[in-house]
């Protein structure tokens, strides 16, 4: 990757962490104010679990950029590199999800 992938590649990680983060805090600030003062509980409850799925998500989200940014500059390092992160993440999701 040239001195112009990295700082592309920099500026959309950056782009998504960003968005990512603001996303996460509305729907977890949004779903505990409806929380606590008892108006729409059903709909705090759903936007305070959407904050956490987006913060877990994020991170995700971010090494799924590095890797398409790395295939399309057909790094296979990297590429391979990241491949073997997301599949550890996409089994830790799994468990997860199957283990509760």
């Amino acid at each position: 990757m040239t001195e112009r992938d990295d700082l592309q590649l920099e500026r959309i990680i950056g782009y998504i962490l960003r968005v990512g983060v603001t996303v996460s805090s509305l729907c977890l600030v949004a779903g505990l104010v409806l929380e606590l003062i008892h108006v729409l509980p059903a709909v705090g409850g759903f936007l305070f679990q959407a904050g956490l799925v987006v913060l877990v998500a994020t991170p995700i989200a971010r090494v799924a950029a590095a890797f398409v940014t790395y295939l399309a500059e057909r790094d296979l390092m990297f590429t391979a590199l990241t491949a073997i992160v997301l599949v550890e993440l996409g089994a830790a999701v799994v468990t997860a999800l199957t283990k509760h």
